[in-house]
């Protein structure tokens, strides 16, 4: 609306060379808006979605979650045989579309009910936080290509955002072994994740926080490195639910139990306004 009232205030004469950046900028978004609604109506011929009839274990999880995280926005859920990254989210110009692969599902589901409620917590966590109100800035810089001078400006917020969401699904699953259990399947696939060792991971973590050239290549990307992930969150665990935190603790050997002390020496978590998993923005 912004855009099109430019348009019609702009004078003839002095706005004629913003003139053709708003055409731009309009059709940009138009593009977008019927790429997103072809694409629903592509999911809705080639995958299943998720439904009181379809999957109504699943379904239930939703639509607990989304009252627990006081999320209300309609959400389109589909589960197809093949997903980047085992579930994608989407959120723009009124379109909001969670797809999940069905082998992640699937062994979720055989984990139990705090496995899948982690991973739908992230997010549905991700949407009530609004982390994709930056997608359609994003859509329009790239179109002109102003986005390799831009982006790397917003590599690091989107790498907290992350971190945000994982606390958003612990908070929902409220089990801290079941939650790193997922993040191990994210790391090493969905067969292999349950024989991950905890000892292994937080020994990798600890190489990582040594090394210069670790840190420097998590600067390059949009996520963080999954092993900080995993740290982040047993001290997240530890701000929030010591006694969960206390049980993981236990269950590590010697070893392990001195690399998550190193680690969270290192990296002290600090519940201030910027990393609760709980924003305060308005989700309306």
């Amino acid at each position: 609306m912004f855009i099109l009232f430019l348009l019609i205030t702009i004078p003839s004469g002095g706005g004629a060379g913003l003139l053709f950046p708003l055409l731009a900028v309009l059709v940009i978004i138009g593009s977008e808006w019927l790429f997103h609604r072809l694409r629903k109506a592509r999911l809705l011929g080639r995958a299943i979605k998720v439904t009181p009839d379809s999957f109504p274990d699943i379904h239930a999880e939703i639509a607990e979650l989304r009252r627990k995280l006081d999320y209300h926005r309609p959400v389109d859920v589909y589960i197809l045989d093949e997903v980047k990254g085992n579930m994608e989210v989407t959120s723009l110009l009124g379109t909001r579309v969670l797809l999940i692969k069905g082998e992640l599902a699937a062994a979720l589901q055989d984990d139990g009910p705090a496995s899948l409620r982690f991973m739908l917590g992230h997010y549905i966590g991700w949407l009530k936080a609004r982390h994709g109100r930056l997608a359609l800035y994003v859509l329009i810089l790239d179109y002109l290509k102003w986005l390799a001078f831009i982006g790397p400006w917003m590599l690091p917020y989107w790498r907290c955002s992350k971190y945000t969401c994982d606390q958003f699904g612990y908070l929902c699953a409220e089990d801290l072994h079941a939650s790193l259990g997922v993040i191990a399947r994210l790391v090493v696939g969905t067969d292999a994740g349950p024989r991950v060792s905890p000892t292994g991971v937080l020994e990798q973590a600890h190489q990582v926080s040594r090394r210069p050239l670790s840190r420097y290549a998590e600067l390059l990307q949009a996520e963080p490195h999954l092993v900080k992930r995993y740290v982040n969150l047993v001290a997240f665990a530890g701000a929030v639910m010591p006694a969960d935190r206390e049980r993981f603790r236990a269950g590590l050997d010697e070893k392990g139990r001195r690399l998550l002390r190193d680690l969270l020496i290192q990296s002290p978590h600090r519940q201030s306004s910027g990393s609760l998993p709980w924003p305060a923005t308005d989700s309306r």
